[in-house]
Parts: C-alpha cells; sequence; structure tokens
C-alpha cells in the first residue's frame, strides 16, 4: 500500500508540474483566451481519443460533475489568466483543499487537527498569492478565479467515481466535451483560427499534449491511487512553477508577496508530508 500511494503521488506532481506550463505559455500568446481553451482540450482529446475504453468508465451523475467541473475549471483559468496576475489566476484553484477539508468534516462529523494545520497554513500562503493582484483593473479576473476552488474541488471528488479503469480515457472524454462546449458558447472564436502563426500551433500543440492532455491524464491516474485531499496538496506545485518559469522565461519576477507565499506554501506541504503520511492508508481518508 505504501508503494502505490508513493506512486500515485509520483503521478500527481508530474501532473502540477505539466500544468504549470500553461502560466508562462498563455502569457506569450496573444490569441483569444477563448480560443486556447477550447483549442488545447480538442488537441488533447484527439492525441487521447485511442485510450477511451467506455465500458471501462461509469456512466452516471458523477460523470456529468466530472465533465462539467472539468469544463468550468479550464475555462475559468484561462479567463482569469487573461485578465489577472498568473499567481491569482492559478492559485485560486487550489482553495479546493479547504473545500475538500470542509466536506469531509461534514460527512465524517469529526474534526483532525493533524488534517486541518496543514491546509490552514497553504490557505495563508495562496492568500499571499491573491494579495499579489488586487490592483483595480485586474478585480474581474480575480472574481473569476474565486469559482476555481470549487470547480477543482469536484473535479478531484468525482473523477475518484467515474474514472473505473480507464483514467485516461476520462481526460479524453472530459477534454471533447471541453472543446465541444467552448465553441458552442463562444462560436465567434473558431474563425480567430485562421489567423494563427506557426509558432501559435507549436504553442497550442504543447498546451493540448503536453499541458493539458498529459497533465490531467497523470493526475487522473495518480487520484485513483491517493485521496483527494492530499492530491489537492500535492498539485500546490503547479502555482509554485508557474511563476518560476514565468520568471525564466518571460522575466516577470514574483513580487515580496509571492515569495512569501511560496514559502508558507512548502511549509505547509512539509508539515502535510509530516503529520499526515501515516494516516495516508485511513480508509476515511481514501473514500473522499
Amino acid at each position: 500500500m505504501k508503494r502505490i500511494s508513493v506512486s500515485g503521488g509520483l503521478l500527481v506532481f508530474l501532473g502540477a508540474a505539466f500544468w504549470s506550463l500553461n502560466s508562462p505559455l498563455v502569457k506569450y500568446l496573444s490569441l483569444d483566451s477563448v480560443l486556447i481553451c477550447g483549442l488545447r482540450s480538442l488537441i488533447a482529446a484527439i492525441v487521447l481519443a485511442v485510450t477511451i475504453r467506455p465500458k471501462q468508465l461509469k456512466w452516471n451523475w458523477w460523470m456529468v460533475i466530472y465533465m462539467c467541473s472539468y469544463a468550468g475549471l479550464c475555462l475559468s483559468i484561462i479567463l482569469a489568466l487573461g485578465a489577472t496576475s498568473a499567481p491569482v489566476a492559478i492559485g485560486m484553484q487550489y482553495t479546493a483543499a479547504i473545500w475538500l477539508f470542509l466536506a469531509n468534516l461534514l460527512k465524517t462529523r469529526k474534526f483532525h487537527t493533524r488534517a486541518f494545520v496543514p491546509v490552514a497554513i497553504i490557505f495563508i500562503g495562496v492568500v499571499c498569492f491573491m494579495c499579489s493582484g488586487g490592483d483595480a483593473a485586474s478585480q474581474t479576473g480575480n472574481f473569476i478565479a474565486l469559482s476555481e476552488g470549487i470547480f477543482f474541488a469536484l473535479m478531484t471528488v468525482s473523477a475518484k467515481k467515474v474514472a473505473g479503469t480507464n483514467p485516461i480515457g476520462l481526460t479524453a472524454v472530459a477534454n471533447l466535451f471541453t472543446g465541444i462546449i467552448v465553441f458552442l458558447l463562444f462560436p465567434g472564436t473558431l474563425g480567430k483560427i485562421s489567423v494563427m502563426t506557426s509558432m501559435d500551433w507549436i504553442i497550442m500543440l504543447v498546451l493540448g499534449i503536453i499541458q493539458i492532455g498529459a497533465g490531467y491524464a497523470c493526475y487522473n491516474v495518480g487520484i485513483q491511487k491517493i485521496s483527494a485531499q492530499k492530491a489537492s496538496v500535492i498539485a500546490l506545485w503547479e502555482m509554485i512553477l508557474g511563476p518560476v518559469w514565468v520568471a525564466l522565461f518571460l522575466k516577470e519576477y514574483p513580487t515580496p508577496m509571492v515569495l512569501t507565499g511560496f514559502i508558507i506554501i512548502l511549509l505547509g506541504m512539509l508539515l502535510d508530508s509530516l503529520m499526515n503520511s501515516d494516516t495516508s492508508k485511513s480508509p476515511q481518508k481514501q473514500r473522499l
């Protein structure tokens, strides 16, 4: 069991590392945000289509929740990235750790200090990230970003209930649904494909195949082996690595508040590893 838990954590970390490419690549592109969201999802769906095994997935209401929350998360992140700072746009989804803790508290009626302390510290770090994007021009983006934590929490919990033995196929189905929904809601964005340059297409292929396709495939496989709350904590590496890539490749450097958030989040993740490593086998924690 310990070996499986470690491999699940590694897969979630790899997913977060792939997701972290989102910040520098989307910031670099000058394309419409909605076009990026829909097109990269369709690219991911096409690449992963061969892995779909309909009989190995669980087609129930949890599947509806998963696909809707996945599409909502993808769209809200991409819109927030275009309207506010990268730390806020990426960081808000990780308030999911709070929502998952509260959901577990309501379900079990038991308060676990060892689970709460790391989550509380991580939340403080996320708030530091958010404070770095508080100018008036970014308030619309901040408002959009508020929804990300709920979408991410719902996606994480529902993925455990519908993936069955085909988590990579689930990734393909979710991306196909997202691409179709985006272009149905915003049909005018299709016409903007004609102005894309060869470099735009290269970056879109990287976003679709690696950032979205490989990222969510790793996450969906990993989430089957560890608890939802544990996965939401490990996935925090995305918001740590994203601003690092932005600094390295776009020369946009993190503010002192963001650096403070880095340190606090890393502290929370370290405490979570030390305080809860022996609870990863707990049936109660595995259910959520």
